[in-house]
This record gives C-alpha cells, structure tokens and sequence, in this order.
C-alpha cells in the first residue's frame, strides 16, 4: 500500500495536478427545469417526461432535458462543477477543468493492489460569501466525486492522466478568515470511495415470512423459518451417531439417541 502525497502549489515547478470534478444532484419539480438540464426522474407524478427529452416515464430514467415541464414530478437535476491544481484551463476527456492553483488541496489518496474504502478531502480556499451559497443551497452531501491526476512534461504540457479516486461526499465544513472588510472562506469536503458507501448500505429482506411476503403474498420461502430457528446443525458431518452433550440432556444438534439408532456407523 502507497499513499500518494498532495500535488505541490509552486508554478514554475508543476510536474502534476489534480483536477476534481464535483457532480450534485439537486431534487427539483418538472416546471423548474430548463433545457439542457442533465435529469433523472425522481418521481413520475403525473408529468409527462417524454415530452421533455426522456425516453420513458419512469423513475430512474437519465435524460437531457429540451424545456420545463409540467404536473408534480420532480427530477434529479445535475450541476456539474471542476476545478485543478493546475495554473490554466486543462481540458480532460471532454471536461473542462477551471485552474485554482494553490487554492486547490487535495488529500491524499490511498493506492492498493485490491479496491479499498479509504477517504480523502478537498479543500477550496479564498471562496467569496458570494460563492458559499454553492455549497449551503445545494444538497452537496452524497455528490459524487471524481479525481483525476494529470502529468506535465518539462515544457508543462499536460501529457497523461489516471484517475484516482471516485466516491461521494459524506460531510463539509466552513471556516472564515475576516481580513478588515473582506470575508474568505474555506470549505473542506471530506469524501468515501464507493466500497465504503457499499460495506455501510443496509438493504435487502430480513429472513422472515413477514419479510418475504411484503411483495409476494404467496411466497412461501421462509414459513418454515421460525420451526428451525433454534435448532444447531452439524453440517458436514458424516451421518451416525451424534454426540451427547455434557449436560446430559439429549443429542448435540438436538437430535435424540432414538432419532439416530438406525444411522450408519462412522
């Protein structure tokens, strides 16, 4: 395992960068969206979606809004915002990357052979009050995050990238630095990889006939459950005589002695 350290903020010395792109997904109603919003139905409603660009009424569906709508549906709208650690617009995979310098940090990343869950944090200094609307107005929380690190060569042309990190954002704080008049502040994401988003998910039915039957009354997979629900099983064990328990009362397994007299002999 090799952590891999911050890009350096020198500009005469720039061999790497980080570009980040943040993608947030705002709960918005049909009327609201304009055209060329990047949309997912979140709730059909009574809106008809596919006279605004979507291919079905149904949720989940991914579209390119062509106008507002109408009716009572609402859509994940996409706002898409980068920024880099480089010093001018970089352009990567059909992405734009607004260049920060300095004012851009970027954690470290961890880099391992197998998928790992491990975090990292970005941070965008010298933001105006203006511009922290972005961050309070917007469900940034569960964002996804993308990271990408570019290489320069000696004439500080970018040549290559690897993308390093995917993931969402889990939390944010805000810190300001009062100067005389001016406010600047800074706002910190910390972020979690996918595998740590799915080692946390609960989902799923419980092994109940309750459970089971919520969607289909007639399954009968589980009614047996609470039957066998103390019973101990020794499986793989060759059939035979089971062994008694210290305390004398019964079998291992709770089978009895004449459950298992006409077993074959080990």
């Amino acid at each position: 395992m090799q952590n891999i350290p911050a890009v350096a903020s020198d500009p005469n010395f720039v061999i790497n960068a980080e570009f980040v792109k943040l993608s947030i997904y705002n709960s918005t109603l049909a009327n609201a969206i304009s055209a060329g919003n990047e949309c997912t139905i979140q709730v059909s409603g009574n809106t008809n979606w596919t006279a605004m660009g979507a291919n079905s009424n149904v949720a989940g569906t991914t579209f390119t809004a062509t106008g507002a709508g109408t009716g009572n549906g609402t859509a994940y709208v996409t706002s898409v915002y980068t920024f880099s650690s480089a010093y001018k617009p970089e352009t990567i995979s059909g992405t734009t990357y607004t260049p920060l310098g300095g004012l851009l940090a970027v954690g470290i990343q961890q880099r391992d052979l197998r998928v790992t869950s491990a975090d990292t944090s970005i941070s965008l200094s010298g933001i105006s009050g203006n511009n922290i609307q972005l961050v309070l107005d917007n469900t940034i929380r569960g964002s996804k995050v993308e990271i990408v690190r570019g290489f320069y060569d000696n004439n500080f042309n970018l040549t290559s990238n690897a993308h390093r990190f995917t993931g969402i954002v889990t939390s944010y704080n805000i810190t300001e630095d009062r100067q005389e008049k001016d406010d600047n502040f800074t706002v910190t994401v910390n972020c979690s990889s996918y595998k740590a988003v799915l080692e946390n998910r609960v989902a799923g039915r419980k092994t109940n006939k309750q459970s089971w039957q919520v969607f289909n009354s007639l399954d009968s997979s589980m009614n047996n459950v609470y039957s066998i629900a103390d019973t101990q099983f020794d499986f793989g064990r060759k059939p035979g005589p089971t062994r008694p328990n210290p305390s004398g009362a019964g079998l291992e397994g709770g089978i009895t002695n004449e459950s298992t007299q006409n077993f074959e002999q080990p």
